[in-house]
């Protein structure tokens, strides 16, 4: 089932990247502006974890912001060059086993600067179990989703702060997609695959969901999970 058309949200495109200049970097996380937050301490997730939206202009967090937003920046123009030089060489049925980014590697630690811990897509409609939404990841999603069934303004870029006993904070940055044309190949109706896609996404995803999108239809998340980076150390007298 397909969700709310976003052309005109602004989105992170996958296959066009939106125009947005990211926050001027700052250092240190001082005090820090909540608009929203989730708590999660029942059912299946007895984590008592607290997953807490945080103004992406605050000051204070502009440094994850600017850091997360490039990172994603630079993921989602890695997504578009696979999908168009796979599809480019092989067959579709044959790329569907190996686009998607699924040897990325992390950036490499700069001392002083934020690290990242993970990168992930997800959505409400996946495709692989493994980018099936965690806890955090669905509070992100389904703000997302209730703000275009809303027909309100759609953020941009969402900045979480996860909190949870006994264990380190982690800032999580949040970029929605969208589907470009390409990615209709396999995302979009299967009437109108090539040979064979249809049959290798149901053996390689048996509880594959992500179909039936229409170009520059809401797809997910992008997103980067940040540790702050050390302060700097101090000059040698």
């Amino acid at each position: 089932m397909n969700l709310t058309k976003c052309s005109a949200l602004g989105f992170l495109l996958v296959g066009v990247m939106a125009a947005q200049t990211p926050p001027a970097p700052a250092t240190g996380l001082g005090k820090v502006t909540y608009f929203d937050s989730e708590t999660v301490g029942t059912g299946p997730r007895p984590d008592g974890a607290v997953y807490t939206f945080v103004d992406s202009a605050d000051p204070s967090v502009a440094a994850i912001a600017q850091f997360g937003y490039k990172t994603i920046d630079r993921v989602g123009g890695q997504l578009v060059s696979e999908v168009t030089r796979e599809l480019a060489a092989k067959e579709a049925r044959l790329a569907v086993s190996v686009m998607h980014l699924k040897q990325l590697e992390l950036p490499k630690p700069v001392a002083g600067q934020p690290t990242v811990t993970a990168i992930k897509r997800t959505s409400l409609l996946i495709r692989s179990p493994a980018n099936a939404p965690d806890g955090a990841d669905q509070a992100a999603l389904n703000k997302i989703h209730k703000q275009l069934m809303a027909d309100q303004s759609v953020d941009k870029m969402l900045i979480q702060k996860i909190e949870q006993p006994g264990k380190p904070v982690e800032w999580r940055v949040y970029r929605p997609i969208a589907s470009s044309q390409s990615c209709l190949a396999c995302h979009g109706d299967p009437k109108t695959f090539q040979p064979g896609v249809k049959e290798a996404l149901d053996q390689q995803y048996p509880e594959d969901k992500a179909l039936d999108y229409a170009a520059q239809e809401w797809r997910g998340v992008l997103r980067v999970s940040i540790a702050p980076g050390a302060p700097a150390p101090a000059a040698k007298k």
